[in-house]
């Protein structure tokens, strides 16, 4: 047992130091990837609106090209009309005339609302274009700035790591994970030394015969107040 304590006592400096190196580089892994995240966001919006104005423009082209056609038509209808001999030729020249009237009228109505919509559209992709240049300058520098402080202390943490991956042979997968639940529920201190009779994680009395088992390092025992592993100071 005390090598298994000895062990998570040099695991737990270890992983004071890695945190040490994480705070080191401050917000900059949060920054970058909110910064990768409303990139990736703002391109999807771009793709999805430049799907939505391709779609407009192609129903313009249909619209213009049925205009046209309905044009023809009521130019043809009208020169028909002098030609007719009976009322009854001249009312089924007329309500074909309506026909393509109202027709050409619903389109004419659909491109004003189309030609409308594309130009907002095509001002918002603008707009969004400009973020996105914006967002890629950001991330860059911020990225620039982390992958300097990670080749920084690229060496050092890949030590600790080797390090730490060797004690973990020295540690039950049943006592690493009790130390990793309590780390990380407890500002990322699994283990407490006893100092003049408390628990130095918490500062929570021990009861001194349980200060005399801790230190004979027989037996894993936790604080009753924080749940830390104590171990003896020295």
């Amino acid at each position: 047992m005390q090598k298994t304590l000895h062990a998570l006592i040099e695991l737990q400096e270890l992983d004071n130091r890695l945190d040490e190196l994480l705070d080191e580089r401050g917000d900059l892994p949060r920054i970058v990837n909110e910064f990768e995240e409303k990139l990736s966001a703002k391109k999807d919006e771009v793709e999805k609106l430049e799907a939505e104005i391709k779609s407009s423009k192609l129903r313009i082209k249909e619209i213009e090209l049925f205009g046209a056609e309905s044009k023809e038509k009521l130019e043809k209808y009208n020169d028909q009309l002098y030609q007719v001999k009976t009322n009854r030729e001249y009312d089924a020249i007329t309500i074909e005339i309506e026909s393509v009237q109202k027709t050409k009228k619903d389109y004419d109505s659909e491109l004003i609302s189309l030609t409308s919509s594309l130009e907002a559209k095509e001002g918002t992709l603008s707009d969004l274009e400009s973020e996105i240049a914006k967002i890629s300058e950001e991330l860059s520098e911020n990225k620039v700035e982390l992958d300097a402080s990670l080749e920084e202390t690229a060496e050092e943490e890949n030590s600790l790591n080797k390090k730490r991956k060797k004690l973990l042979g020295n540690l039950s997968r049943h006592v690493y994970n009790s130390y990793e639940n309590i780390r990380k529920a407890r500002n990322g201190k699994g283990i407490a030394t006893i100092d003049n009779g408390t628990c130095k994680g918490c500062f929570s009395y021990i009861p001194p015969q349980k200060v005399v088992e801790v230190r004979k390092m027989k037996k894993i025992h936790e604080c009753e107040s924080c749940g830390r592993i104590l171990v003896w100071s020295e």
